[in-house]
This record gives C-alpha cells, sequence and structure tokens, in this order.
C-alpha cells in the first residue's frame, strides 16, 4: 500500500523529470536528462518563487506561533465563556481553503471590501491589500494565519492540559509572577509540542496554494508567486509536464532538511 501510494508516483514523478514531455503536442518526449533542472531550477523565476514562499512562511509563522500559543493560554484558565470562545475560535480550521480565501478576497477588496471601508470610517487611506507586492504578501500570510492559528491554540492548549501543577505551585510560592511562571515553567514543559507544531506549520506553509490561486494567483507580476503556484503554471497552464516535475522533485529535496527537524522533534517527545 505505501509503495502504490508514496512510492510509485514519487518514482514516476522522477522519470517524468527527465523527459521533455508536453500536454497537447503531437511531438513525443524524449529524454533530455538534467536539461530540466539545469533550466529551471536554477533560473531566476525558482529562485523569486522560493524567496517569496519563506517570506510569506516566516511572516504567518510569527503570526500563528504568538497567538496561538496566547489564545491557549487564555482558554486554560477556563473563565466564564471559555466553552463558547474555544468553539468560535476553531470554526476557521473548519472551512475549506477555498472557501476561506473566496471570502477574504470580497473582503480585502480595495473598493468594495469591509476592510478599506472600516479604514476610510477612522480617516485612514484606503490599501491596495491584493494590488501591492508586500501588501499582498502580507495579505497572505494573515489569510493563512487566520485559518491556522486554531491548530496552533488547539495543540498548546491540550499540551497544557496535561501539564503537572507541582512546578507551577511551587514558582508560585517562591514569588515568581505569572510572566515568570509561564516563561520558565510552562514554556520549557510545552517545548516538544511547540516544536512538532512549528514543524506541521512549516511543512503546510511551504506548499501553501489554495489560499494564493484563490487571492492573488501569483499577482501583482510575479510578486506572490510560490513555488507551488509556479509548478501549477508550469505544468497546468504551459503544459510543460516534464519541467514542473523537475520543479517538484527540486521542492521535495529541498523540504529534507524540514524532515529532519520532524525527526528530531518525534524523538524530542519520546
Amino acid at each position: 500500500m505505501l509503495a502504490a501510494l508514496f512510492a510509485v508516483p514519487i518514482l514516476v514523478g522522477v522519470y517524468l523529470s527527465t523527459r521533455s514531455d508536453k500536454i497537447g503536442s503531437f511531438v513525443p518526449g524524449k529524454g533530455v536528462g538534467l536539461d530540466n533542472y539545469r533550466r529551471d531550477v536554477f533560473d531566476q523565476g525558482f529562485v523569486a518563487a522560493l524567496a517569496t514562499t519563506l517570506i510569506i512562511t516566516l511572516i504567518g509563522l510569527a503570526i500563528q506561533l504568538p497567538v496561538g500559543i496566547g489564545l491557549a493560554v487564555v482558554l486554560n484558565r477556563n473563565l466564564r465563556g471559555t466553552r463558547f470562545f474555544r468553539t468560535a475560535l476553531l470554526l476557521p480550521m473548519l472551512l475549506t481553503p477555498v472557501a476561506v480565501g473566496l471570502m477574504w478576497r470580497f473582503m480585502l477588496d480595495t473598493d468594495l471590501g469591509v476592510i478599506n471601508w472600516l479604514l476610510d470610517s477612522v480617516g485612514l487611506s484606503r490599501i491596495g491589500w491584493l494590488g501591492e507586492k508586500w501588501a499582498a504578501r502580507v495579505s497572505i500570510a494573515l489569510v493563512d494565519s487566520w485559518q491556522s492559528i486554531p491548530f496552533v491554540m488547539l495543540m498548546t492548549l491540550a499540551a497544557l492540559s496535561t501539564l503537572p501543577e507541582g512546578p507551577h505551585e511551587a514558582a508560585r510560592i517562591d514569588g515568581a509572577s505569572t510572566w515568570r511562571v509561564f516563561r520558565f515553567v510552562t514554556l520549557p514543559m510545552l517545548r516538544p509540542v511547540l516544536y512538532i507544531t512549528l514543524m506541521i506549520r512549516l511543512v503546510d506553509s511551504l506548499k501553501l496554494f489554495d489560499i494564493i490561486f484563490i487571492l492573488t494567483r501569483g499577482a501583482p507580476g510575479r510578486a506572490t508567486e510560490t513555488i507551488g503556484l509556479l509548478t501549477y503554471n508550469t505544468g497546468f497552464n504551459f503544459l510543460q509536464t516534464g519541467r514542473a516535475a523537475a520543479l517538484g522533485v527540486a521542492v521535495a529535496i529541498l523540504t529534507l532538511p524540514v524532515y529532519v527537524l520532524w525527526l528530531r522533534a518525534q524523538r524530542s517527545t519520546r
């Protein structure tokens, strides 16, 4: 089963990456060796797409982890209304990325979007959220974070519910403040779970596609074209399956360090 689901597609992808096949072409494809890799992987377009992917990923992680951990700490106190807010905060995670992208695309519209309407109402100028280079990148990271923060919150909340109370009570008796208890007692005990959560979100962010496809499709220009979108455009818009397969194999090789970190995170939780 593993061979059929994983090994065979990977081997077929590697095989296609060494050919010049094109969808709809009457000229049969032929073996080109590593030409697809030399032409596409070392191309400026690939480097730019890789940089854009890393930028959006880092912005998203910088938002998701602190906010998700903070919400989990607040909800773990079981204050009044905690059950309601816990349910409400999980709703974005239950929506499909396409629905999320469409909803935020209307909200971020320069002329008709509710966000620019709110900026107008407080006397601020409108922002071209999806029409300016850095605004579009930040918008994508914010939309992805809006859907992903509940996952970080849920993982952290589950970990907080299993922590022993003894170390926390001892720290409070010694006069430690709430922040110091969290910084020196709670956070170190949460580190293994946070490590795994970070790895999961990192992998998900690197392969982010659907939200970007709905929001910008790589615009303005190619400012938001990530590796996933570049591979899609190469294979399905330009119909160059060999070159698209080479890009996919290159992405798999580039994400191997993340897999190594994932294994280390798993060992640290045992």
